[in-house]
């Protein structure tokens, strides 16, 4: 079959698509049963917070794949949760710096390997190497978009 009539169930875009969805949905299923009420995007950007502290919102959004601009707004849901706190940047006064507050660093402790079940739980049945070869894919598609 040609490339033009292929059906949405046989373009590779469409699975990528579909694993995302299915991903989000179960985080989102097992943070409301935690009481847990965050976005998959603010979660993303409370882990980066934590592996980064001090990091500025415009690396944020560079780290992130996301618009500086969502990142702003996501940031400001965060702190305005008690999550999150911005501090002015030490060596640039145009920046500032991003860092957990208490409460975020036990809401990442907390949900650290609730995350990290949830990732083995979507790899079961995936090799290493198919593993392997999916992030070298990924990273391929990903490249031929941004160069």
């Amino acid at each position: 079959m040609d490339e033009i009539r292929k059906p949405l169930e046989e373009v590779y875009f469409f699975w990528i698509e579909r694993a995302i969805k299915a991903f989000r949905q179960e985080k989102n299923r097992v943070f409301t049963e935690l009481g847990v009420n965050l976005t998959s995007d603010q979660w993303i950007v409370l882990k980066r917070i934590h592996e980064s502290p001090g990091i500025h919102q415009k690396e944020i959004a560079a780290l992130t794949y996301k618009d500086p601009a969502s990142i702003t707004r996501i940031i400001d849901l965060l702190m305005k949760h008690g999550l999150a706190e911005r501090k002015p940047h030490k060596s640039d006064r145009r920046y500032y710096s991003m860092f957990l507050t208490e409460e975020g660093h036990e809401l990442v402790e907390r949900l650290l390997p609730i995350a990290v079940k949830m990732r083995r739980k979507g790899l079961e049945g995936v090799s290493e190497a198919d593993q392997q070869a999916m992030q070298r894919a990924l990273n391929q598609i990903a490249d031929n978009f941004t160069s």
